[in-house]
């Protein structure tokens, strides 16, 4: 499997994404999620690390900040087509490329899945709403942090 020598910012990819709901009874993922990567940042020493976003079918409950996956950009990245949302109130921090990174086609099955871990790219605007849905829920103090470096 192909895995970008930088965590690949804008794109979606194949990831054991650990829920804040999870951190306390497991170390790794239950599954593989479409996972944003928000953030890369190189000046925390030699590896850099990875901000990602979990995205789930399962709706936000009641004080949760997630925006909700339009239709047309999940048929753009190959995934399934049934409601999804992207969690923009924890990201998992971990060193790239870390040992979760799954093959891109666990979850899609366009032809530029194979053979990677990058599912696709975020539209600029997307993800700019993304970006600005995030910094507006840290601002708040409403972002947790899951750490997944050792």
């Amino acid at each position: 499997m192909r895995i970008p020598a930088k965590p690949p910012v804008g794109h979606v990819i194949a990831y054991e994404y650990l829920w804040l709901s999870q951190k306390d009874d497991r170390e790794d993922g239950a599954k593989v999620y479409p996972t944003a990567i928000v953030v890369a940042r190189e000046d925390r020493g030699p590896i850099p690390l990875a901000y990602a976003l979990g995205i789930s079918h399962k709706p936000p409950a009641e004080g949760e900040r997630a925006l909700e996956v339009p239709p047309k950009l999940k048929r753009h990245l190959g995934l399934d087509d049934g409601p999804s949302w992207i969690y923009t109130d924890q990201v998992n921090v971990f060193a790239w490329p870390g040992p979760d990174i799954r093959p891109a086609e666990y979850l899609s099955s366009l032809p530029r899945a194979q053979g990677t871990c990058v599912v696709g790219a975020l539209p600029s605007d997307w993800f700019a709403l993304v970006l600005q849905h995030l910094d507006e829920g840290y601002r708040l103090h409403l972002v947790k942090a899951v750490p997944r470096t050792a």
